[in-house]
């Protein structure tokens, strides 16, 4: 089994994506959006991909230096900066982040960038939910849904977090918010998964 078909595995286990194909999810029903809705959707999108982008970074300049065949390639970062859509750039930076911590998600012994990123990584993440915070606050004030006290206090309980358990609350956010609070749908940052799994995606990511 490839690198790429174990990770698949792994994200299909954790409930982040299933075995229906990507027409049988393009039919399960959506909230509609309202301006309130897509406002917070926005920023918290925004906090979100920043981490991502952070933690893609740091790994990337790291790995040049680490120049350790046994991680992953480099290449899978010089690929990301040929995509120009929104959601393909952050659904295949999502992949990279899920790559780049694929030991955390396996329960396994970090390899050495990860060993080296998780200090920074967990910094930025403890970050994503201390903005979260007030952006939700707001957004659950202002749409009357006073009843959603676990998920707040989910979220300020991850903002002090110091334990590897923070970076698999971040990798499972997107379906976690979606599952509590079903208008705040973001972007599909499974996209890239699930195109492996279909068979659709080509090139190195298949490897």
């Amino acid at each position: 089994m490839s690198r790429s078909e174990l990770l698949i595995s792994i994200v299909i286990g954790l409930g982040l994506i299933s075995h229906l194909t990507l027409a049988d999810s393009v039919s399960n029903l959506s909230v509609t959006p309202t301006p309130l809705s897509r406002s917070a959707v926005e920023g918290i999108e925004r906090l979100y991909n920043q981490v991502l982008q952070r933690t893609i970074e740091d790994a990337y300049q790291r790995l040049i230096r680490l120049n350790d065949s046994n991680i992953i390639d480099r290449q899978y970062f010089e690929d990301l900066d040929t995509i120009f859509s929104n959601e393909d750039y952050y659904s295949t930076a999502y992949y990279i982040f899920a790559w780049i911590n694929s030991d955390i998600m396996m329960q396994a012994q970090p390899d050495k960038l990860l060993a080296e990123v998780l200090p920074v990584e967990k910094a930025a993440i403890r970050n994503f939910y201390t903005k979260l915070k007030i952006h939700l606050e707001k957004y659950l004030r202002l749409s009357r849904q006073n009843n959603k006290t676990e998920l707040l206090q989910n979220v300020t309980r991850w903002q002090s977090e110091t334990q590897d358990t923070i970076v698999m609350s971040y990798i499972e956010f997107p379906r976690n918010l979606q599952k509590q609070i079903p208008e705040l749908q973001l972007m599909d940052y499974t996209k890239l998964a699930k195109a492996l799994l279909e068979g659709v995606a080509a090139g190195i990511w298949k490897g």
